[in-house]
């Protein structure tokens, strides 16, 4: 388990909380598509993330996502595994510092 501090302007606050609090109930879904084959899905969600965590300032979130994305697509099962348990643990243990 890793510990991630991430400096987000403090005029971004509400955004990024509500963005990283929706990702943190995403992880119950991801799961379930995993468990289900929906690879196609993962891919889905893969793309937005990797769209959407850097222009919220989680860049490690969007590196996850384009991972989670071309793993998905290439139809690579374990490392869709390892992958959305470093998004679980990237999300459990964020610590948004706003300065």
């Amino acid at each position: 388990m890793a510990s991630y501090k991430v400096s987000i302007d403090p005029e971004l606050k509400d955004i990024a909380a509500i963005y990283i609090e929706n990702r943190r109930k995403e992880l119950p879904e991801l799961a379930a598509l995993y468990g289900a084959g929906d690879l196609d899905a993962l891919r889905k969600i893969g793309h937005k993330l990797s769209g959407s965590g850097g222009s919220c300032g989680f860049d490690r979130l969007s590196e996850l996502g384009k991972e989670l994305e071309t793993l998905a697509q290439a139809g690579e099962l374990p490392g869709v595994a390892g992958c959305l348990d470093a998004i679980k643990d990237y999300l459990e243990n964020l610590e948004i510092i706003y300065e």
